[in-house]
């Protein structure tokens, strides 16, 4: 549970000037911190075990595990360190040596409820850079500026505070004890870059010219964290403190180093073609060495026209192509894809399994080159990632229309139209699922229409569609429970001696159906020796129209002190796509047409108004600089919680819907649900998709509300002094967090209890997470 927290930091500048005012120095460092904190709520067991030491129980029960709770401090840190140095060589050459240093920490991972691996696992973002510009005056038309840089960015996602990973400890009544680290789901990169900029200018005649280029290398190295110092499961406390794991998984080989060459060069003229038109054009080639596409040219071209000739009306087009960065984190997910080696006990048969188990020893891990991996790890027979060999750089095309205009009194009018289109965006999508054979409309009609065998394949051997002790020999898929008082059952009967399961591909709780259903159907996979393979491809698509008005008007002070200055835009817009981040997948594997839909981050009206007021001498001259955004609402998706139902291995599922998608909207908690809302839902038969098309819903409206006060004093003819006072969310509004991740359908057998029902019809459609607290910021700033 995370209580509310303060805020506070402050920039703290000093600058120096030399005596014969050449050189320049400037330092800045700023801190902020949110105070927080969640509540650690678990089991540990009673006694001790003394390989594997645990803080004892915090309260005392009759039980073996007992309940540990104690409230640690979760806060988010940051700190920026700012230095420049402007040195001028003479009239004609000057340059600048620029050091920053980030550290950002941040424990606040979750925003309620009682999870332990949120309070052990943070977010850290760690950056380092120096850079030199360099500016140099040939003569009255030549201009070269000259920079370099150096940068390193480490973020990560994992457990800090030792050397050590934590360990978690994660115990349930009705569950296993688990031994593990808070490495799970964690991650770590280092990306350092070298940039090297050169841009000539040059001006002859109606001309004005540039040309220059680009280099930078990066190298990224990426680490999964996950089950990399291994994770043990225990069958119980007893087995905990004998060191008798049930179960034992650890990852290997997750490290992926990523080296890039990314080169750019341009060239653009800006003409006066006549004193009141301007034409600008030009041509960027752009490459990246770390895919194969080399293709890149993105021609420009934009126009600024005053039809009156009075400087106060300008008509400005513009159009050109633009190309997207390699995105090196995406394509270190697929690297890793095809190397990483997984030790898992579960996927040893017996009686192998248990002498693998004895020969470990807890706490300790594997190291890559033990025997046992040698044996029995594998190299991601299951899911696993590849990059397309084809896979091009994502583009845009890009187009602007716009008119300004300079009314009285410093009023100024602007309206501006935008049309973007992306083309062959990253996605991704499983090319490896199983392909429907030809005379059939669904997965559904081939399963239901023949048995498919179940034979051991020895004495002690593993049965291919269903291995559990009461399996039959065949396994039979129907479209009606064989026991309608448990309907997610497989049932056994028996016809002409032979022992034959019975599954319904209209299970409610569908895990053990689909996983019956995808055995059945992996001799229609393309490698039957595989399962999933997510492969990444350049097909994604996206469109946006944003029509823009704004009025602003610029700085005006009065005599008394009192000024202002604001500016108010409406957005009036629409965007869709097809994926709303580039390792997205289609419902159904490769077909992205049918994804094509109003995107997350689409809303169709927004207001920002933002402002700087003065009072007067005699209220104290303060300065107030609000910032208000209003938004009307986003789409949000609705699934079904991760199931895989149309069997193509990928949990992005959608629910059946036969009403009218407009009366999808999203509810604050408390307010009733329409019971007719629920009665439009149900669950695909398993072998099919769900019709629901992506983000049918609609979401909440968005108000934010911010605020900076300040007041300026003269110390003296040298020292002045500024203290500032931030408000983020002023009112303290709510600002709801809304996506596919927290709206699910669920369906319900007809033994589901009536608290289960009321559970989901309390809580579908209603947002659960917000973000922007109200946060008040102090700061302090010295000029001398």
């Amino acid at each position: 549970e995370h209580n509310p927290g303060f805020t506070f930091s402050g920039p703290i500048v000093l600058p120096f000037y030399n005596g014969r005012d050449r050189t320049h120095f400037f330092t800045a460092y700023e801190y902020d911190t949110i105070l927080d904190s969640t509540t650690i709520d678990t089991l540990v067991p009673v006694d001790q075990n003394p390989v594997f030491p645990l803080p004892p129980p915090t309260s005392t029960c009759p039980d073996p595990l007992c309940p540990f709770a104690e409230l640690t401090s979760t806060p988010q840190r940051s700190q920026i360190f700012t230095t420049r140095v402007d040195h001028k060589f003479n009239d004609l050459h000057n340059g600048q040596v620029l050091v920053q240093i980030g550290r950002f920490k941040n424990l606040r991972q979750f925003g309620g409820g009682n999870r332990l691996a949120e309070t052990l696992i943070g977010k850290t973002r760690n950056t380092d850079a120096i850079s030199y510009s360099d500016n140099y005056v040939f003569s009255a038309k030549a201009v070269a500026q000259t920079r370099f840089q150096w940068s390193r960015l480490t973020p990560a996602v994992q457990a800090s505070g030792t050397e050590t990973p934590v360990v978690l400890i994660d115990i349930g009544r009705s569950s296993p004890l688990t031994a593990g680290t808070s490495t799970s789901g964690a991650t770590n990169r280092l990306e350092t870059r070298f940039q090297a900029q050169e841009i000539f200018s040059y001006v002859a005649g109606a001309h004005s010219m540039k040309f220059g280029g680009d280099v930078q290398r990066v190298k990224s190295t990426f680490i999964d964290l996950s089950d990399i110092s291994g994770t043990w499961n225990f069958d119980s406390a007893a087995d905990f403190l004998a060191n008798h794991p049930s179960r034992f998984r650890q990852n290997f080989k997750t490290e992926s180093v990523q080296h890039n060459m990314y080169t750019g060069i341009f060239a653009q003229d800006e003409w006066r073609l006549i004193p009141n038109l301007l034409i600008s054009y030009g041509l960027r080639w752009e490459n990246e060495s770390i895919v194969g596409d080399r293709n890149n040219f993105g021609p420009r071209f934009a126009l600024a026209y005053d039809p009156f000739k009075s400087g106060k009306t300008v008509v400005r087009v513009g159009a050109g192509v633009f190309y997207n960065r390699a995105l090196l984190r995406t394509i270190d997910d697929f690297t890793l894809g095809a190397q990483q080696m997984f030790l898992d006990t579960n996927d040893i048969p017996e009686p192998t399994r248990t002498t693998v188990l004895n020969q470990l020893h807890f706490p300790q891990p594997l190291t890559a080159d033990s025997s046992l991996v040698r044996q029995f790890g594998t190299l991601n027979a299951g899911f696993s990632r590849r990059l397309d060999p084809t896979l091009r750089i994502p583009e845009s095309y890009q187009a602007n229309v716009g008119l300004e205009r300079e009314l009285a009194h410093s009023w100024v009018f602007e309206a501006n139209y935008t049309y973007n289109r992306g083309l062959h965006l990253w996605r991704e999508f499983n090319v490896n699922a199983p392909r429907l054979p030809a005379g059939f409309s669904s997965f559904t009609q081939y399963l239901s229409t023949r048995d498919f065998a179940n034979f051991l394949s020895g004495p002690a051997g593993t049965r291919p569609v269903i291995n559990t002790s009461t399996a039959g020999d065949l396994v039979r898929f129907v479209l009606n429970p064989p026991d309608p008082a448990s309907p997610n059952s497989v049932v056994r009967i028996f016809e002409l001696g032979v022992p034959v399961s019975l599954v319904n591909l209209n299970a409610f709780t569908s895990t053990t159906a689909v996983n019956a259903a995808l055995a059945a159907l992996n001799s229609l996979r393309p490698d039957p020796s595989r399962t999933e393979v997510e492969q990444l491809i350049s097909v994604g698509n996206s469109l946006y129209h944003g029509l823009t008005l704004e009025v602003r008007n610029r700085w005006r002070q009065k005599s008394s002190g009192a000024g202002f200055s604001f500016r108010a835009v409406y957005t009036l817009s629409f965007m869709k796509d097809d994926g709303i981040v580039n390792t997205s997948d289609a419902l159904i594997p490769g077909d992205f047409s049918r994804e094509f839909s109003r995107s997350l981050l689409d809303r169709r009206h927004r207001f920002a108004f933002s402002g700087t007021f003065d009072t007067p001498r005699s209220l104290g001259h303060l300065r107030f600089s609000p910032i208000l955004r209003i938004a009307s609402s986003a789409p949000f998706n609705i699934g079904l919680g991760g199931a895989d139902r149309n069997l193509d291995d990928v949990g992005n599922d959608r629910p059946n819907f036969t009403g009218d998608t407009s009366v999808l909207h999203w509810r604050e908690e408390g307010q009733p649900i329409d019971p007719n809302i629920l009665n439009q839902f149900s669950l695909p038969t398993i072998g099919q998709s769900g019709n629901l098309p992506r983000n049918a819903g609609t979401g909440p409206s968005q108000f934010i509300f911010d605020l900076n006060v300040s007041r300026e004093f003269s110390l003296n003819e040298k020292m002045r002094m500024r203290w500032t006072v931030e408000f983020d969310n002023v009112l303290n509004a709510t600002v709801f967090s809304f996506g596919s991740d927290f709206i699910d359908f669920n369906a319900f057998a007809p033994t589901a209890t009536p608290a289960q029902r009321q559970a989901f019809l309390d809580s579908f459609l209603v947002t659960t997470r917000t973000l922007r607290p109200r946060q008040v910021r102090i700061g302090v700033r010295f000029d001398f």
